[in-house]
């Protein structure tokens, strides 16, 4: 994780807006931990600030996918990835799927060991200085609304919106309400 956020800040300019969802969420927090003063806002969705919780359940994935269920393991995570009653629950376990397929197991395993490996960054959260929107699925299997919760309570400029029938990608599951926090969110950031 620290090498993929390293690899962000030098690729970044000097300033700039940072979003993530799941994996990106965490890359997102590091590399605001690492480099508070160039974040000038902040969108997490659906990432935890703690350690793994579960670290086997993660490396039996990995050890699937490397002995060649890669196939099996995405669909498995695209039955709870969304909430399938939610109104494109099912359309963004498909948009899930395609994306995890264009990634290809090599990726999921980098990222995977990645987030195996992630730091606890709660005690970093009340140092984030910046407006930070923090958008959750109340139906969220992979990272509960605890996690937004338990970092909307510890970052000064945040702001949780926990969106209902919606599970781990608000983007996808929840466009049109996600879309309006995030113009919102930027004029927030536009005048910080």
């Amino acid at each position: 994780m620290a090498e993929a956020a390293a690899e962000v800040l030098r690729e970044a300019p000097e300033h700039f807006l940072l979003a993530g969802t799941s994996y990106g969420g965490s890359l997102a927090l590091e590399v605001a931990a690492l480099a508070r003063s160039r974040v000038l806002g902040l969108w997490l969705m659906g990432c935890n600030p703690g350690p793994h919780i579960d670290p086997a359940a993660a490396r039996r994935r990995n050890d699937r996918v490397q002995s060649g269920e890669f196939e099996s393991v995405v669909e498995e995570l695209a039955s709870t990835i969304t909430y399938e009653r939610g109104p494109h629950g099912v359309s963004a376990a498909n948009s899930f799927r395609r994306m995890a397929g264009q990634a290809g197991p090599n990726v999921f395993v980098r990222q995977n060991t990645s987030l195996l490996g992630r730091r606890d960054r709660r005690q970093d959260l009340p140092r984030i200085a910046c407006p930070t929107l923090l958008v959750w699925g109340r139906e969220d299997r992979l990272a509960a609304p605890r996690h937004g919760s338990e970092m909307g309570g510890l970052i000064p400029d945040a702001r949780l919106v926990v969106l209902d029938a919606c599970g781990h990608l608000p983007t996808l599951e929840r466009p049109d309400a996600t879309v309006a926090l995030a113009r919102n969110w930027l004029g927030r950031c536009g005048r910080a």
